[in-house]
Protein backbone atom coordinates (compact mmCIF):
# COMPACT_ATOMS: atom_id res chain seq x y z
CA UNK A 1 0.00 0.00 0.00
CA UNK A 2 2.98 2.90 1.23
CA UNK A 3 4.57 1.43 -2.03
CA UNK A 4 1.53 2.42 -4.30
CA UNK A 5 0.74 5.38 -2.95
CA UNK A 6 4.65 6.61 -3.49
CA UNK A 7 3.81 5.86 -7.20
CA UNK A 8 1.33 8.51 -7.44
CA UNK A 9 2.76 10.92 -5.67
CA UNK A 10 5.55 10.46 -7.77
CA UNK A 11 3.17 10.61 -11.18
CA UNK A 12 1.74 13.72 -9.73
CA UNK A 13 4.78 15.26 -9.64
CA UNK A 14 5.82 14.44 -13.06
CA UNK A 15 2.00 15.73 -14.24
CA UNK A 16 2.84 19.38 -13.01
CA UNK A 17 6.55 19.58 -13.80
CA UNK A 18 4.95 18.53 -17.54
CA UNK A 19 1.68 21.55 -17.18
CA UNK A 20 4.55 24.49 -16.03
CA UNK A 21 7.14 23.46 -18.81
CA UNK A 22 4.23 23.79 -21.77
CA UNK A 23 3.26 26.66 -19.73
CA UNK A 24 6.73 28.61 -19.65
CA UNK A 25 6.99 27.79 -23.44
CA UNK A 26 3.67 29.44 -24.42
CA UNK A 27 4.49 32.42 -22.57
CA UNK A 28 8.38 32.95 -24.48
CA UNK A 29 8.77 35.85 -26.99
CA UNK A 30 8.84 34.83 -30.18
CA UNK A 31 11.63 35.59 -32.99
CA UNK A 32 9.42 37.80 -34.81
CA UNK A 33 9.29 41.61 -35.01
CA UNK A 34 5.52 41.76 -33.13
CA UNK A 35 6.62 44.16 -30.54
CA UNK A 36 5.55 47.69 -30.38
CA UNK A 37 8.78 49.43 -29.51
CA UNK A 38 7.98 53.24 -28.13
CA UNK A 39 10.49 54.71 -30.52
CA UNK A 40 9.26 52.66 -33.57
CA UNK A 41 6.49 54.14 -36.04
CA UNK A 42 3.66 51.55 -36.95
CA UNK A 43 1.11 50.99 -39.30
CA UNK A 44 -1.74 52.12 -37.53
CA UNK A 45 -3.63 54.76 -39.32
CA UNK A 46 -3.20 56.76 -36.28
CA UNK A 47 1.09 56.58 -36.95
CA UNK A 48 0.28 57.20 -40.80
CA UNK A 49 -1.47 60.84 -40.11
CA UNK A 50 1.24 61.79 -37.46
CA UNK A 51 3.74 60.77 -40.08
CA UNK A 52 1.97 62.55 -43.43
CA UNK A 53 1.03 65.62 -41.20
CA UNK A 54 5.10 66.19 -40.48
CA UNK A 55 5.69 66.36 -44.46
CA UNK A 56 2.77 68.57 -45.01
CA UNK A 57 4.27 71.49 -47.73
CA UNK A 58 3.63 74.77 -45.85
CA UNK A 59 1.47 77.40 -46.64
CA UNK A 60 2.56 80.19 -49.08
CA UNK A 61 1.08 83.35 -49.44
CA UNK A 62 -0.56 83.75 -53.28
CA UNK A 63 0.98 85.87 -55.84
CA UNK A 64 -0.89 88.63 -54.50
CA UNK A 65 0.03 88.86 -51.31
CA UNK A 66 3.42 88.33 -51.77
CA UNK A 67 3.53 91.42 -54.42
CA UNK A 68 1.21 93.37 -52.12
CA UNK A 69 1.72 96.83 -51.45
CA UNK A 70 2.67 97.86 -47.84
CA UNK A 71 -0.39 98.35 -45.45
CA UNK A 72 -3.92 96.67 -46.20
CA UNK A 73 -4.33 95.97 -49.93
CA UNK A 74 -7.53 97.77 -51.32
CA UNK A 75 -8.94 99.12 -54.88
CA UNK A 76 -9.56 102.85 -55.02
CA UNK A 77 -13.37 103.08 -55.98
CA UNK A 78 -13.41 106.75 -55.95
CA UNK A 79 -11.44 110.29 -55.41
CA UNK A 80 -13.43 113.08 -53.65
CA UNK A 81 -10.41 115.08 -54.35
CA UNK A 82 -6.81 115.49 -53.52
CA UNK A 83 -6.55 113.90 -50.13
CA UNK A 84 -9.84 112.17 -49.93
CA UNK A 85 -11.01 108.89 -51.61
CA UNK A 86 -12.43 105.94 -51.54
CA UNK A 87 -11.25 102.13 -51.55
CA UNK A 88 -12.85 98.87 -50.83
CA UNK A 89 -11.18 96.14 -49.15
CA UNK A 90 -11.12 92.42 -50.07
CA UNK A 91 -13.83 92.05 -47.35
CA UNK A 92 -16.38 93.95 -49.23
CA UNK A 93 -16.41 97.07 -47.24
CA UNK A 94 -15.95 100.27 -48.55
CA UNK A 95 -14.43 103.16 -46.45
CA UNK A 96 -13.52 106.95 -47.08
CA UNK A 97 -9.71 107.90 -46.23
CA UNK A 98 -8.12 111.07 -45.76
CA UNK A 99 -4.38 110.92 -46.29
CA UNK A 100 -2.46 111.62 -42.95
CA UNK A 101 -0.11 114.61 -42.45
CA UNK A 102 -1.27 116.27 -45.67
CA UNK A 103 -3.54 118.77 -47.12
CA UNK A 104 -4.22 119.84 -50.55
CA UNK A 105 -6.18 123.02 -52.03
CA UNK A 106 -9.93 122.67 -52.04
CA UNK A 107 -12.32 121.94 -55.04
CA UNK A 108 -15.57 121.57 -53.56
CA UNK A 109 -15.23 123.56 -50.03
CA UNK A 110 -18.51 125.36 -49.43
CA UNK A 111 -17.26 128.34 -48.42
CA UNK A 112 -13.42 128.71 -50.12
CA UNK A 113 -14.89 127.33 -53.67
CA UNK A 114 -12.01 125.85 -55.85
CA UNK A 115 -8.70 127.14 -54.99
CA UNK A 116 -5.57 127.60 -57.32
CA UNK A 117 -3.43 124.04 -57.68
CA UNK A 118 -6.82 122.29 -56.52
CA UNK A 119 -7.89 121.26 -59.75
CA UNK A 120 -4.42 120.01 -60.33
CA UNK A 121 -4.06 118.08 -57.31
CA UNK A 122 -7.78 116.00 -57.37
CA UNK A 123 -6.74 115.75 -61.54
CA UNK A 124 -3.41 113.94 -60.38
CA UNK A 125 -4.75 111.61 -57.62
CA UNK A 126 -7.63 110.73 -59.96
CA UNK A 127 -5.04 109.75 -62.82
CA UNK A 128 -2.66 107.94 -60.37
CA UNK A 129 -4.74 106.16 -57.84
CA UNK A 130 -8.80 105.34 -59.39
CA UNK A 131 -9.38 101.80 -59.80
CA UNK A 132 -5.69 100.95 -58.48
CA UNK A 133 -4.73 98.29 -56.29
CA UNK A 134 -3.39 100.46 -53.03
CA UNK A 135 -1.96 100.14 -49.90
CA UNK A 136 -3.97 101.46 -46.90
CA UNK A 137 -1.58 101.99 -43.79
CA UNK A 138 -2.72 103.16 -40.72
CA UNK A 139 -1.06 105.35 -37.89
CA UNK A 140 -1.56 105.18 -33.83
CA UNK A 141 -5.60 106.72 -34.07
CA UNK A 142 -7.44 105.19 -37.13
CA UNK A 143 -10.43 108.00 -37.49
CA UNK A 144 -10.98 111.30 -37.77
CA UNK A 145 -13.93 113.66 -36.30
CA UNK A 146 -15.79 112.42 -39.09
CA UNK A 147 -15.49 108.65 -39.05
CA UNK A 148 -13.06 108.84 -42.08
CA UNK A 149 -10.21 105.98 -41.90
CA UNK A 150 -6.67 108.39 -41.05
CA UNK A 151 -4.20 106.74 -43.35
CA UNK A 152 -1.17 106.68 -45.89
CA UNK A 153 -1.90 104.98 -49.25
CA UNK A 154 1.21 103.19 -50.64
CA UNK A 155 1.03 102.65 -54.84
CA UNK A 156 4.08 99.82 -55.34
CA UNK A 157 6.91 101.76 -52.91
CA UNK A 158 6.02 104.88 -53.57
CA UNK A 159 4.09 106.80 -50.20
CA UNK A 160 1.47 108.31 -52.04
CA UNK A 161 0.96 110.61 -49.70
CA UNK A 162 4.70 112.06 -49.83
CA UNK A 163 4.39 112.46 -53.45
CA UNK A 164 1.57 114.99 -53.33
CA UNK A 165 4.47 116.78 -51.38
CA UNK A 166 7.19 116.17 -54.13
CA UNK A 167 4.99 117.67 -56.59
CA UNK A 168 4.05 120.67 -54.86
CA UNK A 169 0.33 119.51 -54.85
CA UNK A 170 0.15 119.85 -51.47
CA UNK A 171 1.36 120.73 -47.49
CA UNK A 172 1.95 118.98 -44.54
CA UNK A 173 -0.75 119.89 -42.22
CA UNK A 174 -2.89 118.62 -39.17
CA UNK A 175 -0.12 117.25 -37.55
CA UNK A 176 -1.27 115.94 -34.27
CA UNK A 177 0.10 113.18 -32.43
CA UNK A 178 0.32 110.18 -32.17
CA UNK A 179 -0.12 109.94 -35.91
CA UNK A 180 3.36 111.73 -36.96
CA UNK A 181 5.08 108.76 -37.94
CA UNK A 182 6.28 109.93 -41.38
CA UNK A 183 6.46 113.78 -40.33
CA UNK A 184 9.98 114.18 -40.63
CA UNK A 185 10.98 112.94 -43.78
CA UNK A 186 7.80 114.28 -45.29
CA UNK A 187 8.69 117.99 -44.29
CA UNK A 188 12.22 117.41 -45.56
CA UNK A 189 9.94 116.41 -49.15
CA UNK A 190 8.33 119.62 -48.76
CA UNK A 191 11.26 122.18 -48.20
CA UNK A 192 12.48 120.52 -51.39
CA UNK A 193 9.57 121.40 -53.11
CA UNK A 194 9.47 125.08 -51.53
CA UNK A 195 13.41 125.58 -52.89
CA UNK A 196 12.31 124.45 -56.41
CA UNK A 197 9.04 126.69 -56.09
CA UNK A 198 6.61 123.81 -57.73
CA UNK A 199 3.08 123.93 -57.69
CA UNK A 200 1.75 125.75 -54.61
CA UNK A 201 4.96 126.84 -53.56
CA UNK A 202 4.92 129.17 -56.93
CA UNK A 203 2.53 131.34 -55.15
CA UNK A 204 4.02 133.68 -53.15
CA UNK A 205 2.27 134.11 -49.36
CA UNK A 206 -0.23 130.97 -50.85
CA UNK A 207 0.65 128.04 -48.44
CA UNK A 208 0.81 128.88 -44.89
CA UNK A 209 0.58 127.55 -41.45
CA UNK A 210 -2.61 127.93 -40.92
CA UNK A 211 -4.24 126.79 -44.68
CA UNK A 212 -4.19 128.11 -48.21
CA UNK A 213 -4.43 131.96 -49.28
CA UNK A 214 -5.57 133.38 -52.41
CA UNK A 215 -5.20 136.73 -52.66
CA UNK A 216 -7.38 138.97 -55.50
CA UNK A 217 -3.99 138.60 -58.40
CA UNK A 218 -2.35 134.99 -57.42
CA UNK A 219 -0.65 133.04 -60.70
CA UNK A 220 -2.03 130.02 -61.36
CA UNK A 221 -0.06 126.63 -62.40
CA UNK A 222 -1.22 127.80 -65.93
CA UNK A 223 0.65 131.11 -66.14
CA UNK A 224 -2.85 133.01 -65.64
CA UNK A 225 -3.86 135.27 -63.12
CA UNK A 226 -6.85 134.83 -61.19
CA UNK A 227 -8.90 138.29 -60.64
CA UNK A 228 -7.30 139.99 -63.61
CA UNK A 229 -4.74 139.79 -66.61
CA UNK A 230 -0.99 138.52 -66.35
CA UNK A 231 1.90 140.96 -65.10
CA UNK A 232 5.13 141.08 -65.92
CA UNK A 233 6.64 140.39 -62.65
CA UNK A 234 9.62 143.06 -63.50
CA UNK A 235 6.69 145.84 -63.76
CA UNK A 236 5.33 144.91 -60.11
CA UNK A 237 8.85 144.03 -58.09
CA UNK A 238 9.02 146.85 -55.57
CA UNK A 239 12.25 148.64 -55.28
CA UNK A 240 13.92 148.41 -51.80
CA UNK A 241 16.58 150.24 -50.66
CA UNK A 242 19.38 148.47 -48.96
CA UNK A 243 18.79 148.08 -45.21
CA UNK A 244 21.17 149.64 -42.93
CA UNK A 245 23.93 146.97 -42.16
CA UNK A 246 23.83 144.99 -39.04
CA UNK A 247 19.88 145.32 -39.01
CA UNK A 248 17.87 141.68 -39.16
CA UNK A 249 14.27 142.72 -40.33
CA UNK A 250 14.02 140.35 -43.57
CA UNK A 251 11.55 138.12 -43.30
CA UNK A 252 11.21 134.31 -44.22
CA UNK A 253 7.91 132.97 -44.79
CA UNK A 254 7.09 129.02 -44.10
CA UNK A 255 6.56 129.14 -48.62
CA UNK A 256 10.49 130.27 -47.88
CA UNK A 257 10.11 133.59 -49.72
CA UNK A 258 11.70 136.67 -47.92
CA UNK A 259 10.32 139.61 -47.75
CA UNK A 260 12.13 143.25 -47.84
CA UNK A 261 11.11 145.53 -45.92
CA UNK A 262 8.56 148.45 -47.97
CA UNK A 263 7.13 144.82 -49.82
CA UNK A 264 3.94 144.66 -51.13
CA UNK A 265 3.72 141.25 -48.63
CA UNK A 266 6.03 142.78 -46.10
CA UNK A 267 3.62 143.75 -43.45
CA UNK A 268 0.87 141.06 -43.48
CA UNK A 269 3.79 138.36 -43.60
CA UNK A 270 4.15 136.28 -40.39
CA UNK A 271 7.82 135.66 -40.54
CA UNK A 272 8.57 131.93 -39.47
CA UNK A 273 12.93 133.41 -39.58
CA UNK A 274 14.47 136.51 -39.74
CA UNK A 275 17.42 137.13 -41.76
CA UNK A 276 20.19 140.21 -41.48
CA UNK A 277 21.26 139.96 -45.08
CA UNK A 278 19.75 138.98 -48.27
CA UNK A 279 22.60 136.74 -49.05
CA UNK A 280 22.17 135.08 -45.77
CA UNK A 281 18.22 134.23 -46.75
CA UNK A 282 19.51 132.66 -49.85
CA UNK A 283 22.10 130.89 -48.55
CA UNK A 284 19.44 129.43 -46.36
CA UNK A 285 17.88 128.37 -49.11
CA UNK A 286 14.70 131.42 -49.62
CA UNK A 287 14.48 133.00 -52.64
CA UNK A 288 13.20 136.68 -52.47
CA UNK A 289 9.26 138.48 -53.24
CA UNK A 290 8.56 139.70 -56.21
CA UNK A 291 6.13 141.88 -54.69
Amino acid sequence: MREKRRKSLTSLIVLLLTALLITGCAQAPSTGQTSTDPGQKTDSPAAKQEDSSSNDVKITPSRDQTSAVKGMPATVTYVVDGDTLDVKFKNGKTERIRMLLIDTPETKHPRLGVQPFGPESSKFTKTQLTGKKVGVELDVSERDKYGRLLAYIWIGKQNFNQLLLEKGLARVAYVYPPNTKYVDQFRATQEKAQKAGVGIWSIENYAQQDGFHANSKTSTSNGTVSGGSQTNKQNTQVKTPEKPKGSCNIKGNQSRIYHMPGGQYYDRTKAEVMFCSEAEAQKAGYRKSQR
